[in-house]
């Protein structure tokens, strides 16, 4: 007999009607914009605080990105998003390391009937991007993990919709990050987020250690730990508590300046705790202007399983020695249930295939599934007698390559592709990483701990900083002309906190598969023992691998393909080519 299910999750959430406002408010802004009534400055902002970004191509073309709480989609969402991405795009949609959906190359015109087409899903872009409360992200097997507290999922969806459309988060200084774990492997990313919660037990009562502070960019900062318990009955309370801090003393002239981590660094965490508790007391004394959400409506609404999943079942044995088994799938803490790793490489996946996976999901998974931070999809409940037809379905879809949670899982921003901010094209320069590790699959199919994260530029939005090998886009010039380059960082992570990788050197952008062998027979050779990749990285000063790679800095010229960057037809340039939305 299977698992009692949470009753009364639906297959997707019910769409709040706060969406199709949404949409009205946004049309009528767009039509006003477009006949000149509403100036640039004002409209750019209202755009952004939509979920819409302008694209590096120009011409009004956008971006749309899609909030999804926790990661969580339905089948029926997947349908709708893939549905919206051909009708709308060019028919991919890019995952994000926040868990969100991008679907780009959309005309501006054509974006109200887009958000109409999502709201009528349950799927909203509202907040996904501007000065606002981003998409509250969750690891991907909360839930299921056999090493968690509690499944965090219900609470994170409880803060998302608590400060949806929050008077106190319509204006902030700058954008606001918050993540889940649950439990100190941090696989949520706790870490390097505005607010990062932790479950906690204290005997069998529920909490969370909350840390703030956290952010990548150009100036990257580990959460600073404000409570050591906070009990989940408190949660949103001391959410808009810290957002109300942020708010009044965060910077608003200098946008470079304006995160939150930048107030912890001018009050510090002893000066920032004092303003916190200031005006919690506040909040809790009932100065607020938006109820706090029912918490054990969320609960009964998001814990437990999916509703419609298969019955519970051993995996066979014969697949217990499979690359994808050891690489894809990962026992639940349910008996009989497996998490399975749909492997999407770079987090571009086409409508037909997204459609695809909708119909496993549909069929093998509750109807649910997971986004990841790694820019993957998890099907979870999945029962172990199902999962040799959910590999020949994934193979079949392009989506079952033994990837994942490893060195040929590598993630990155889109880059130059679309971005007006990147410098070079960090997808690009993913693919030809993974492409190179590929070839050469038996050297690198065992290089535990590694983990390679790229960016178009320094804004970490491909989170490079925290990665045993990170990379970030830059430039150089040499003999008059411009030269792709990577920024390399080493001994970045989160495994056991937070800890921001080391700035190491330049590299011309197409040598850095040659520089990433090499590192890997520099660790081959100088481990300790059992020593995995990430300890090796911790252990060994950077300027170990600057004496590794030093000869691939040089560059005379000679070489002409090293003007091209990857997946580019036309020498290389660095030149603007407007205002970037990406760290918007």
């Amino acid at each position: 007999m299977a698992p009692p299910t949470a009753s009364a999750l639906a297959p997707h959430p019910v769409t709040d009607p706060g969406y199709v406002d949404d949409v009205v408010a946004f049309e009528s802004a767009m039509h006003s914009f477009l006949r000149g009534e509403i100036p640039e400055d004002r409209w750019r902002p209202f755009r952004l605080v939509n979920g819409i970004y302008g694209q590096r191509q120009g011409g009004n073309l956008q971006m749309v990105r899609i909030k999804l709480p926790a990661g969580i989609a339905s089948a029926d969402q997947l349908d709708r998003s893939a549905d919206v991405a051909q009708e709308f795009g060019r028919g991919v949609v890019h995952l994000t390391t926040r868990q969100d959906f991008q679907i780009h190359w959309v005309p501006l015109v054509r974006v109200p009937d887009f958000m109409r087409r999502l709201a009528d899903s349950g799927l909203t872009t509202r907040e996904a991007c501007g000065n606002a409360v981003r998409n509250v992200a969750a690891e991907a097997l909360a839930g299921v993990h056999p090493a968690e507290a509690f499944d965090v999922t219900p609470y994170a969806n409880a803060v998302a919709e608590f400060l949806l459309r929050h008077p106190k988060t319509q204006g902030l200084p700058r954008k606001f990050k918050i993540a889940f774990s649950g439990s100190d492997d941090d696989a949520g990313q706790a870490a390097i987020n505005d607010i990062g919660c932790i479950a906690r037990l204290r005997g069998r009562e529920r909490g969370f250690e909350v840390r703030v502070g956290g952010g990548l960019g150009v100036q990257p900062h580990a959460a600073e730990l404000l409570h050591e318990f906070l009990p989940v009955t408190s949660l949103c309370a001391s959410a808009e508590a810290i957002i109300r801090v942020f708010d009044r003393t965060g910077e608003r002239k200098d946008r470079k300046r304006a995160r939150l981590k930048y107030v912890l660094l001018r009050l510090g965490i002893d000066g920032f705790r004092e303003e916190y508790e200031r005006e919690l007391k506040l909040v809790l004394g009932g100065e607020r202007i938006k109820p706090f959400p029912d918490l054990q409506e969320f609960v009964t609404r998001f814990e437990g399983m999916p509703g419609g999943v298969r019955p519970p079942s051993e995996a066979p044995s014969s697949l217990a020695e499979t690359d994808w088994y050891r690489a894809n799938v990962i026992p639940q803490k349910q008996p009989g249930y497996y998490a399975v790793t749909a492997w999407v490489g770079l987090g571009d996946i086409e409508s037909e295939r997204l459609r695809g996976l909708a119909a496993l999901v549909r069929r093998f998974a509750g109807g649910e599934v997971r986004v990841s931070n790694e820019q993957n999809f998890v099907l979870r409940y999945v029962a172990g007698q199902d999962l040799p037809e959910v590999q020949r379905g994934l193979e079949a879809l392009g989506l079952a390559s033994p990837n994942a949670n490893s060195v040929f899982d590598v993630t990155s921003c889109p880059g130059s592709t679309t971005c007006g901010l990147a410098v070079t094209n960090s997808k690009g320069l993913g693919q030809a990483i993974i492409s190179y590790l590929e070839r050469n699959r038996p050297r690198f199919a065992n290089v535990p701990g590694l983990r390679i994260k790229i960016s178009g530029c320094p804004n970490s939005c491909g989170q490079h900083h925290v990665a045993t090998i990170g990379l970030y886009g830059c430039s150089k010039t040499v003999g008059g002309r411009a030269l792709p380059q990577a920024m390399l960082l080493w001994g970045g992570g989160l495994e056991r906190g937070a800890r921001i990788g080391n700035i190491v050197m330049k590299l011309p952008a197409k040598r850095v598969p040659e520089a990433v062998s090499r590192l890997v027979e520099l660790w081959r050779a100088e481990r300790h023992d059992a020593e995995d990749f990430t300890d090796y990285s911790r252990r060994v000063d950077k300027t170990r691998v600057r004496e590794v790679l030093h000869d691939l800095e040089a560059v005379d010229g000679a070489d002409e393909s090293l003007f091209y960057d990857f997946g580019e037809d036309q020498p290389f340039s660095a030149a603007a080519v407007g205002p970037g939305e990406c760290s918007a």
